[in-house]
């Protein structure tokens, strides 16, 4: 007989919706001969010794579980079986994925949280919904991860309801508090709107709003009582404003033969035996304890597995070419689910990802029109993150985390293939994607100072004190200014002592990017394919955040003007329109090249060749005092005062021409040096002794 860990976060003398129906499910485990451990998940020690003990692990709801995400790991890691019954929206951090049915919420789930129940989804033996509906709003988020489930209608004790041949006319029973969320608003409504019907409510009212004359309260009761007033009363109102996983007590009052007043947001109300098999429904829930525990028995002996797509083709209808490379990882996710995949590419692209990928075929996206679309047995049009309205979306892909989950475009890419097949991995693998040259005779930078779409450029001039600054500060390092067609004129940079101009097409741009020691550059796709190297790079942002559209490499520095500048939501027709782009504008030389000195002090390694020096950031503003210096910043002022004429003579030097580490003599000034360091108001640079 089965030994199962019953894993719910509440006490279980606690009575509440999901608690009846667990009941139920363990009363029949019980008559089954099955050993429950329930376990209310506050000790997880105990927890991993019930989960070691047992044959399966009914996972019901665990986000009030101070170790939820332990938890989580913990079943996958050991490989313990489990079956998730979920009562809500776990994946949710308010439980009520409130974002579906209200457009103005946005970006309210935890990438973490989502993430990681699709782990639990994906690796369950078995996913168990409360309603068809429930099941459908997992389906979107999470497709092909929760394809091995069941819906279970609610297991109500059906042999206690009490029906009443004689209906109290014109009573409606409203069970729970009024509130928004339970749809308190709309009983209100009703009630200023039928005068006429008495509403009796089982809970208190937590709306400041008067209630009317017609609504009367009563204190929360057994079920058994509750089950005898659904039995009397006429009508049943329930107008949830969230999607109601399932709703016990709607399916109470269904079968205890009540009108029902309520939307299309209830669970129960989903299922086909509403509104006109009562008796279907009757059965199927009054069967459903059983139901359950066959279907878990069921899963424990069968394994579940899907075969890889025999022969996959992705592309991408629209979008720049940094778009082509964010769309990498999600294209490596796909090949690891099939056996074949093909790429349509521009044909300007298809050589240098032929340099750098395994195993992939390519085609020209010029060709998809006229291929025989037939011969793949998955066809994915990747289209753009986010799908876009101004060009023809023809079998673009939706991407459901789109305003629900802060993260990079490349990321949303990936949760729209882990949609399609179970065993796609979600998370993400890291860098590089194209490998890079390091063997160059001497250090380069890269500058891209154009993008495709001309809002996103940062002034030119600016570019061009940038590079001076930084080749007089690094007197080893050349620059390459790479330069496209409709990028600003290479005139502006000709002129300037140890920079090359590249023109040349992408197979040429690459082999540049692919040695360069950092890049600097817009929100461009030059950007972008110096990411795929994973060369350090400074990005400047304007109207795309960075958080979307941040470079790809594994060591940035994103400088975005936008914030305390302009809070104008930046669309396509107002980018155009915009005449001051203070969001580009307001990025100082100075800024930039503190982004720089930052992303070289993290991206570079000092070892026995290197010698670290010293460089104040170019945005504080220095005053030498009498007895020391005034350092002010935008955010804090700090007065250095020095009682040794030496250390302040040498701290000096730093503020005037830099200072390298063993230069240092004074011990007082190496701490105080560090201290600043970690303030962000002096940058420690590697530099090649």
């Amino acid at each position: 007989m089965l030994k199962v860990a019953f894993l719910h976060d509440v006490e279980m003398d606690y009575i509440g919706g999901a608690e009846l129906s667990n009941k139920k499910i363990i009363d029949a485990a019980k008559s089954l001969g099955y050993t429950i451990f329930y376990d209310d998940l506050t000790n997880f020690e105990k927890t991993k010794t019930w989960l070691s003990d047992c044959d399966v692990a009914i996972v019901n709801n665990i986000v009030k579980c101070d170790y939820e995400f332990e938890l989580i790991t913990h079943l996958i890691a050991h490989d313990i079986p489990y079956v998730k019954w979920e009562h809500d929206y776990g994946l949710c951090a308010k439980r009520s994925i409130y974002c579906y049915v209200d457009s103005k919420v946005k970006n309210c789930c935890d990438t973490n949280r989502f993430h990681q129940y699709r782990n639990l989804f994906v690796n369950s033996k078995l996913n168990v919904f409360q309603s068809p509906m429930h099941f459908e709003y997992h389906q979107r988020l999470y497709g092909e991860a929760v394809t091995n489930h069941i819906v279970l209608p609610p297991p109500i004790q059906v042999e206690a309801l009490s029906v009443s041949e004689e209906k109290k006319k014109d009573e409606v029973l409203f069970l729970g508090d009024i509130k928004f969320i339970k749809g308190g608003h709309e009983l209100l409504e009703y009630a200023e709107t039928h005068p006429e019907k008495h509403i009796t409510v089982y809970g208190k009212n937590r709306l400041r709003r008067k209630i009317p004359n017609n609504i009367s309260f009563k204190e929360k009761t057994t079920n058994t009582e509750i089950l005898k007033a659904l039995g009397e009363t006429e009508y049943f109102f329930f107008k949830p404003r969230w999607p109601e996983p399932s709703g016990r007590v709607a399916a109470e009052a269904f079968l205890s033969g009540a009108k029902i007043i309520s939307n299309e947001r209830v669970g129960t109300f989903s299922y086909d035996f509403y509104p006109n098999a009562i008796e279907k429904g009757r059965q199927l829930m009054q069967n459903a304890p059983i139901y359950f525990w066959e279907q878990v028995n069921l899963a424990l002996r069968k394994t579940v597995t899907t075969p890889k797509f025999k022969h996959a083709l992705i592309y991408k209808s629209y979008g720049g070419l940094g778009d082509q490379f964010i769309a990498i990882p999600a294209i490596n996710k796909l090949q690891a689910v099939s056996e074949q995949v093909t790429v349509a590419l521009p044909d300007n692209l298809i050589k240098v990802f032929k340099a750098h990928t395994k195993d992939l075929n390519f085609m020209s996206i010029k060709d998809i029109e006229t291929t025989d679309l037939s011969a793949y047995d998955k066809v994915i049009n990747l289209g753009n993150y986010p799908k876009s309205r101004r060009f023809r979306n023809v079998g673009v892909i939706n991407y459901e985390t789109h305003h629900k989950l802060r993260q990079h475009a490349l990321k949303h890419y990936i949760d729209a293939i882990a949609t399609m097949h179970p065993e796609a991995d979600n998370s993400y693998s890291g860098f590089p994607y194209f490998k890079s040259n390091t063997n160059t005779e001497q250090p380069y930078f890269t500058v891209h100072p154009g993008a495709g779409f001309k809002p996103k450029w940062w002034p030119t001039e600016r570019y061009v004190e940038l590079i001076e600054v930084l080749l007089k500060k690094f007197p080893t390092y050349r620059c390459t200014v790479i330069i496209g067609p409709n990028d600003p004129e290479p005139k502006h940079f000709a002129a300037i002592d140890r920079v090359t101009i590249e023109t040349g097409n992408l197979d040429e741009v690459a082999v540049c990017l692919s040695g360069a020691t950092f890049h600097i550059g817009n929100d461009s796709g030059i950007t972008h394919f110096a990411g795929v190297y994973n060369v350090p790079s400074v990005s400047f942002h304007g109207l795309t955040g960075p958080g979307s559209w941040a470079t790809l490499a594994e060591n940035r520095e994103v400088v975005w003007g936008k914030p305390g500048h302009c809070n104008i939501k930046c669309k396509y027709d107002i980018a155009i329109a915009c005449e001051h782009r203070i969001c580009l504008h307001s990025i100082t030389v100075n800024k930039a090249v503190a982004a720089v000195y930052k992303l070289l002090q993290n991206s570079m390694e000092a070892d026995q060749n290197t010698k670290i020096k010293f460089i104040f950031n170019p945005e504080v503003v220095i005053k030498n005092t009498n007895r020391g210096f005034l350092l002010n910043t935008k955010e804090k002022e700090l007065l250095l005062e020095f009682k040794a004429p030496a250390e302040q003579l040498e701290f000096e030097q730093l503020v005037q021409n830099d200072l390298f580490e063993s230069d240092i003599k004074e011990a007082n000034l190496k701490p105080l040096i560090t201290a600043l360091v970690n303030e962000g108001l002096v940058f420690a640079i590697p530099f090649k002794a």
